[in-house]
């Protein structure tokens, strides 16, 4: 991204600690000049030792830090991407197409499968995750109308408690490993305005009660993560004593990423489990427009 929009996301990221211009120049022991400039985009060249201080300073995980970095690159997403030439076919800057192929891709797999993007909206699900989740059909009736209405966020932090209440134990980290990867995709689109509108809604405590304190919690927690993967172990309340990773598949495209999300069962009881929700058949839903994003 260009200066201005890093910084732009710099400030966003501030905010959210609860921090001044001062109180961040202080912690990461920069002077509060540098700040100022590093938000207004005015500040051309970033030293190593900079960025690095930044990054300690706002507590970001090693993958936090890595969206961080690539942010403070300087580059547009459209240069990110390789470029077509003569000799080069490339179809990154076809985002219909590549959407198309992705989701082609979710109805194919024969796991619980969903297609989302860098907001956590859910693009497109196949129906082994639709029957893994059970997600009212009043709820995605009305999720066009709602704020966030396709979003994971809904799903696991909002007053439904659809996610809550499959979850017999284990819940904080089952809630954890969800947040985890809520934040990575998101770090670099944080001062985006749609994203900036999820956030107001989320943060609503009678619609989100979940959300704040889990969306803190990862910064704080002990155990740092290093891979992409989240991990689950729980009881569900119809399926029992589940064990399996959410694995993530990038599309790297021209205006953002697509992650196809697919669950692995660890266990033979799971794979059972996971076996048996083919009997929901073969076929996929689309909700969340991409790459627009409408604001209800």
């Amino acid at each position: 991204m260009n200066r201005k929009d890093f910084g732009q996301l710099l400030s966003t990221l501030r905010q959210d600690m609860g921090w001044t211009q001062f109180q961040l120049a202080e912690v990461a022991e920069i002077d509060e000049a540098v700040v100022s400039q590093l938000e207004r985009g005015v500040k051309k060249h970033f030293e190593p030792e900079l960025l690095f201080n930044l990054a300690n300073a706002l507590q970001l995980t090693t993958l936090e830090r890595r969206e961080f970095f690539l942010a403070a690159s300087g580059l547009e997403k459209k240069q990110i991407v390789r470029q077509a030439s003569a000799n080069v076919k490339t179809d990154v800057f076809d985002a219909k197409k590549i959407l198309e192929r992705m989701i082609g891709l979710t109805k194919e797999i024969r796991l619980p499968s969903y297609l989302g993007d860098v907001f956590g909206d859910v693009i497109a699900a196949n129906k082994m995750m639709l029957a893994f989740y059970a997600i009212p059909t009043a709820m995605i009736e009305n999720a066009a109308q709602i704020p966030g209405g396709f979003n994971t966020a809904r799903v696991n932090f909002g007053r439904d408690l659809i996610g809550r209440n499959h979850v017999t134990d284990n819940w904080e980290q089952y809630a954890l490993n969800s947040m985890h990867s809520f934040r990575v995709n998101s770090l670099r689109y944080r001062a985006h305005p749609y994203f900036k509108y999820l956030m107001k809604n989320f943060r609503n405590p009678i619609e989100y009660p979940f959300f704040d304190r889990f969306w803190k919690m990862v910064s704080s927690t002990e155990q740092d993560r290093e891979a992409n993967v989240d991990h689950f172990s729980y009881r569900h309340t119809e399926f029992g004593d589940l064990n399996y990773i959410a694995s993530s598949i990038t599309a790297v495209t021209s205006v953002g990423e697509l992650f196809l999300i697919q669950n692995l069962p660890l266990d033979e009881h799971t794979d059972e489990v996971f076996d048996q929700l083919k009997s929901a058949g073969v076929g996929v839903v689309q909700f969340a427009p991409w790459p627009e994003k409408p604001m209800p």
